[in-house]
């Protein structure tokens, strides 16, 4: 009887591309600015409905290095699913 293989439990994240944490991994940049409890400025672009300059403060995170984007739409004042769908 053959032994299953095993797959190590290392930290597997999809979007664009694929992005493997490995124990040999260096630093991982995580970009934070996109989240509506801990930035004004894209809490303010994601109230008033200007998707576009929200969408940019995203863009310039991963232009400047980040590989992950911590996207955050909890907020009481919103409606968290209907901001990530649009």
């Amino acid at each position: 009887m053959n032994e299953p293989v095993h797959i190590k439990p290392y930290m597997r994240l999809s979007g664009l591309e694929p992005l493997v944490i490995r124990p040999e991994t260096n630093f991982v940049n995580v970009g934070e600015r996109t989240n509506v409890t801990g930035s004004k400025k894209f809490a303010r672009l994601i109230k008033e409905e200007k998707y576009e300059e929200a969408l940019s403060i995203a863009r310039q995170q991963v232009e400047n290095g980040a590989q992950i984007l911590d996207v955050n739409m909890d907020d009481a004042l919103l409606d968290g699913e209907k901001e990530m769908v649009i």
